[in-house]
């Protein structure tokens, strides 16, 4: 449950020392069996986070691993793979235990201000773009994801044209921000207020392209 219904959208920056913390990890993402697998690597994990306030320490954050588990979406609100029973390999875990990745969790969560309860879904995305070809960041089109809110944290965006991330306020609106996020940058937003799409990716040059990022739901 989220506390603060009102909240609507928040952008930021998270630390440029994190964000080279969390960079090699993208290299050792595992291509899927699913249609996208080919270009849109992942890895998926879930997580409770909490933050205690205690007297002459300070604030405490307490990251907590979720089982395993399956991920489906309706094809209510993913028309291209909605339905469809999706296993990913999970988070490594000495991504888990960084500072890095609790910082992302502590924007997050400072934002929306979730319950401690709360499931938070991560999913650690690369989005391959191969020579002149366009390759979908949001195969699903203009979309909202049916969570409360979502955030969408781009660790890095190289030798690529295109991947602007757009917000709307409407599904059949122009975007109010279109924005290419990179090298730590992100948005957070409430998904039941606002749909969100992004522009393909192509390769600016050769050797190839990538965009990687962390995509929270809760």
């Amino acid at each position: 449950m989220n506390k603060t219904e009102d909240f609507l959208l928040e952008l930021g920056q998270i630390s440029p020392k994190h964000v080279s913390q969390l960079s090699e990890s993208f290299n050792n993402l595992p291509k899927n069996e699913y249609c996208d697998g080919e270009y849109r690597l992942r890895r998926y994990s879930q997580f409770n986070f909490s933050q205690d306030k205690l007297p002459n320490i300070g604030i405490i954050n307490i990251l907590k691993k979720l089982p395993a588990k399956a991920f489906t979406q309706s094809a209510d609100f993913n028309v291209f793979q909605g339905n469809v029973v999706r296993q990913y390999e999970e988070i490594e875990q000495d991504i888990i235990e960084s500072e890095a990745f609790v910082e992302i969790f502590a924007r997050f969560k400072g934002i929306t201000n979730l319950d401690d309860e709360a499931n938070i879904e991560v999913h650690q995305m690369r989005i391959i773009a191969k020579g002149e070809a366009g390759s979908q960041v949001t195969p699903e089109g203009v979309h909202q994801d049916g969570f409360q809110n979502i955030g969408m944290f781009v660790i890095d965006s190289s030798n690529v044209s295109g991947g602007e991330l757009n917000i709307h306020t409407q599904q059949q609106a122009k975007p109010f921000i279109k924005h290419k996020f990179d090298q730590g940058e992100f948005v957070v937003l409430n998904d039941e207020r606002f749909w969100h799409s992004a522009e393909d990716i192509c390769s600016a040059g050769s050797g190839g392209g990538h965009m990687d990022l962390f995509v929270l739901t809760a």
